[in-house]
């Protein structure tokens, strides 16, 4: 199903509606893609995004005037946010993604306590629907200190019983603009390995947070993770 043709299932009623939105994690490979969707998407009418570096296609945006770009040193003071500022907020969307290394206290900071902040932010902000992108083979007892502290930080956000949670879980990424992972590049010429562009995630990050608000007849409730595949032949329902 074809991004554009999507709009056409949505009543003008609901439509009226504009999205809004929070994004951490914007300037990563799935991030900056999800800002692209959201700009050429007339479902979505505001996105907050906190940054630690203002990316220069930013600047080109179609709908610059739906982004509110707010740059920041780092992530460590979520917990003093002020909570107004999120009300009438639909949907807060976690793209963050270290490196391990980058060192484990580090990658512990940027792929579990941010994330998990967040989603208490998103709770104590009222705001019904949390979007993380997660990694294929996550584990809280895993070996791997990459997949151990993705599992764990998808458990964590799970136990805050949000009204709604989306976890993707994508495969390798094919076109990562962010920066370039030997592992990665390595692992996406190897045929039995799954795969899946940052573009296509960035989308049904998107799409799915608009059926859930503006077409679902029942809106979802609890968790909802989507492996790779899942990601691959999303469709709107």
């Amino acid at each position: 199903v074809s991004t554009q043709s999507t709009w056409d299932t949505i009543s003008k009623e609901r439509m009226e509606r504009s999205l809004k939105v929070a994004i951490v994690g914007g300037s990563g490979a799935c991030g900056r893609e999800l800002i692209l969707k959201l700009d050429k998407n007339p479902a979505y009418g505001k996105a907050k995004v906190f940054t630690r570096r203002i990316l220069e296609e930013w600047g080109t945006l179609t709908n610059k005037e739906k982004f509110e770009f707010i740059q920041v040193a780092n992530l460590d003071g979520m917990k003093t946010w002020d909570k107004t500022q999120f009300e009438g907020y639909d949907t807060f969307f976690c793209c963050l993604g270290g490196r391990t290394g980058n060192g484990k206290a580090a990658f512990f900071k940027s792929d579990y306590t941010y994330p998990v902040e967040f989603a208490e932010l998103c709770k104590a902000s009222g705001v019904p629907h949390y979007s993380i992108i997660s990694s294929m083979g996550v584990s809280s007892s895993s070996w791997f200190q990459y997949l151990k502290v993705k599992g764990q930080a998808d458990e964590a956000i799970m136990a805050l019983n949000l009204p709604f949670t989306s976890i993707y879980r994508p495969g390798i990424l094919l076109d990562r603009r962010n920066d370039d992972r030997f592992g990665e590049k390595v692992a996406s010429i190897i045929p039995f390995m799954s795969k899946v562009k940052a573009e296509r995630v960035g989308e049904v990050m998107a799409l799915e947070a608009q059926y859930y608000h503006l077409k679902a007849p029942v809106k979802p409730t609890g968790s909802r993770i989507y492996t790779n595949d899942e990601i691959l032949h999303w469709a709107l329902q």
